[in-house]
């Protein structure tokens, strides 16, 4: 093979993301099957798509599809590049080729395959930053809502509002961030209230808080300062 127009692959790792992401570069993710075979991805019309319209990652080879028990769930999106386990993130099948065209966060707007033609997937590339500002658009509404539901003081709903941009899956996003900004912001607040009510014994303000934020961590929190004994000899 001519090492000329062979892509210019990148490791799946946060200097890469971070590349990506300073220079707005769509990202082509490519899983290699078992063979870990390039010819069809060969050629200058390749070599020139790495170079100059995208960022090309690989993805090492793996049979593995089982989710780690290490690795604790979050409502709140991660990185699938960045996972322990891409494969299964990206939903790969076990033993074929695949190919993903991404924005610069890794979030995929078209699986085209690994047989795709260079030509066809330039064409792709050429569509990911509209794609991926409809998705920033759909985040936004709902980020703006929770910020009024926010304002209002009506956590309870915000929350709820934030968590169907979560459900999106989508990170790095500018209404994503701020969404997981404003989350985190509301949790601090509720922590506060957890800890005053524990403190005061507040039974019934806990149970509240615990049905009222259901899925986050604020449930698991008030759910553990239940089980102080002191808040057991309290009202409630």
């Amino acid at each position: 093979m001519d090492p000329a127009k062979v892509p210019s692959w990148n490791k799946p790792d946060s200097a890469a993301l971070e590349a990506a992401a300073a220079e707005q570069r769509p990202i082509v993710l490519y899983f290699p099957d078992e063979a870990d075979s390039e010819y069809e991805l060969y050629g200058d019309d390749w070599a020139a798509l790495s170079k100059e319209d995208a960022l090309f990652i690989k993805i090492p080879y793996t049979a593995d599809r089982e989710k780690s028990p290490w690795v604790e769930d979050s409502i709140i999106p991660t990185s699938k590049l960045l996972s322990p386990n891409p494969s299964l993130e990206y939903g790969v099948s076990v033993g074929k080729a695949d190919l993903f065209v991404c924005d610069s966060y890794g979030n995929s707007y078209f699986r085209p395959g690994a047989k795709v033609k260079a030509d066809a997937l330039k064409a792709l590339i050429g569509k990911v930053k509209d794609e991926a500002d409809k998705a920033d658009k759909k985040l936004f509404k709902n980020l703006e809502k929770a910020r009024d539901q926010h304002t209002k003081q009506d956590d309870k709903n915000a929350v709820k509002t934030l968590l169907k941009n979560f459900k999106e899956g989508v990170v790095g996003l500018p209404s994503q961030v701020e969404s997981i900004k404003l989350y985190h912001e509301i949790m601090d607040a509720g922590r506060d209230r957890i800890k005053e009510m524990q403190e005061k014994g507040d039974v019934n303000g806990l149970k509240g808080i615990a049905k009222d934020y259901k899925g986050t961590d604020l449930e698991k929190e008030a759910n553990e300062a239940l089980k102080n004994p002191s808040t057991q000899t309290t009202k409630g």
